[in-house]
């Protein structure tokens, strides 16, 4: 091939262009500016990586020869590099509130789908063979989430979600919205997987493998941070609820000593640890992740994340006080009824 075909493909791309009327053209432009913003791409988002993981080789700890010091692979963030669209600005030209939550979607499907989608498939055999009924699938019970700084119009931002804990029933997600460029990663486990390097099998058998990180202090990374949020999520086999110790230990993310494959009944309410078993939960966890220094240090990072899911699971509290004690006897009086154009609508 010449050196001008790729120029003379590009000549007839802008000549088929400029032949749009002038109309045609900005909507199409308006299109491509705002495509997250298009129907039916959020499914794409959403589903685009439960297909490729379907389609990729299981991942597991073993694959990353870790010093004592690293952060097992079970913790690790997954980055999604986005900007903001016009369509997703509000009046003040920033992103609106709302559509922070589009971009949790798809970055938990995109956490979940690298790292537990084999487990799931794996744990939805071993039910079926039990006798359980239903499809496995990963539900959200709830989100929180804390808006710190404004993203402008058009700015390009990062979505880092990872792991946070998890207890007998709930799985905790964290997720920051981050300056794009302002933390760069020394290392993926996606070019191991893609062997893209010839030392990637094993990420420190060369330091070809690695970027040079920039220094970073505290401070720094917190003013690089957007806003933060935590997902709270389930694993279902149809209506039961299954353990996510069982999934990720099926993931190939825990230690092979860790086989507890037990579901939880759900016929009593379980939203939340009780306070008098926290501690007793934690000592029996403790005792089964003793076996080894990863599973120890597994353990460790699991309990030092539960703070923060006491404090989310504190708040479906909050579910109870939709009505006060008078309005429950005496009926409620409200301010009006609107539509959602904000015309007032009668009772």
């Amino acid at each position: 091939m010449s050196y001008s075909s790729p120029y003379r493909f590009y000549a007839r791309r802008v000549k088929l262009l400029l032949r749009l009327r002038p109309g045609r053209l900005f909507w199409l432009l308006l299109a491509i500016l705002n495509i997250k913003c298009l129907p039916f791409v959020w499914h794409y988002r959403f589903f685009a990586p439960v297909i490729a993981a379907a389609l990729r080789k299981p991942i597991n700890q073993s694959m990353l020869h870790r010093r004592k010091d690293e952060v097992p692979l079970v913790f690790l963030p997954i980055i999604t590099k986005t900007k903001v669209p016009i369509l997703e600005g509000d009046f003040n030209l920033h992103k609106s509130n709302s559509t922070y939550f589009t971009d949790l979607d798809s970055s938990r499907s995109l956490l979940l789908s690298f790292l537990v989608f084999h487990g799931m498939s794996k744990t939805h055999k071993e039910l079926a063979t039990e006798g359980k009924n239903g499809i496995m699938t990963a539900m959200l019970g709830s989100t929180y989430t804390h808006f710190k700084r404004e993203i402008p119009t058009g700015y390009p931002y990062e979505v880092w979600s990872r792991i946070l804990t998890w207890d007998q029933k709930w799985l905790y997600i964290v997720t920051h919205f981050v300056q794009k460029g302002k933390i760069i990663p020394k290392a993926s486990v996606t070019e191991i997987i893609n062997d893209r390097k010839p030392d990637a099998k094993n990420v420190n058998a060369s330091n070809r493998a690695f970027k040079v990180p920039k220094a970073l202090s505290q401070s720094d990374v917190e003013h690089s941070i957007f806003g933060t949020s935590i997902s709270k999520c389930v694993f279902k086999k149809g209506r039961m609820t299954v353990s996510p110790n069982r999934v990720l230990a099926a993931s190939g993310l825990l230690s092979t000593a860790i086989t507890n494959k037990s579901e939880i009944d759900l016929t009593g309410s379980q939203n939340s640890i009780d306070p008098k078993t926290k501690d007793l939960f934690s000592r029996e966890t403790t005792t089964q992740y003793s076996n080894n220094e990863l599973d120890e240090h597994i353990e460790e990072e699991r309990v030092k994340g539960m703070k923060f899911a006491y404090l989310v699971s504190e708040l479906e509290d909050l579910q109870g006080h939709l009505l006060k004690d008078q309005e429950l006897s005496d009926g409620v009086i409200t301010l009006g009824t609107f539509s959602e154009l904000g015309h007032s609508v009668s009772l």
